[in-house]
């Protein structure tokens, strides 16, 4: 479990400044459907295993799973806080309600995850952002 080294003390060195991490660091789920599909699930756990952690973090904080429409080493869960390294919290992003994923697999796994979703267009390809609105604070604007 990725949570069993974070610090969610609230202390002094309890910080996050856009700390993340990968499921399938090797991109193994880009070789087909199902396989992306095992990583996405794991993905989901750690997201609820996380957000769990943060209900005992005494700061406030932004937590969310980034989805790369073509790569899914690079499919990650973000937490971010104030910290000492940059005055960069919140994040606020720009992203639109309606960008369309390409990959109908991976459209209807993230419209069954009951999470928000906004897309962001990239020259690479749609990032999406998938966050519980009743954790932390809004990505949007």
């Amino acid at each position: 479990m990725i949570t069993k080294k974070l610090d969610f003390s609230g202390g002094k060195n309890s910080w996050f400044d856009f700390w993340h991490t990968h499921i399938d660091w090797n991109g193994e789920g880009n070789k087909n459907w199902n396989k992306r599909k095992e990583f996405l699930d794991k993905l989901l756990n750690e997201f609820e295993n996380i957000k769990s952690e943060l209900k005992k973090y005494p700061n406030e904080y932004q937590t969310w799973i980034m989805i790369d429409e073509n790569n899914s080493g690079e499919d990650g869960i973000y937490i971010h806080t104030k910290n000492p390294n940059s005055e960069n919290f919140p994040l606020k992003i720009q992203t639109k309600k309606n960008i369309k994923c390409l990959n109908q697999n991976l459209s209807n796994f993230m419209k069954k995850t009951d999470l928000e979703i906004f897309g962001f267009e990239h020259e690479d390809g749609n990032y999406f952002y998938l966050s519980d609105k009743n954790y932390g604070i809004s990505l949007t604007e």
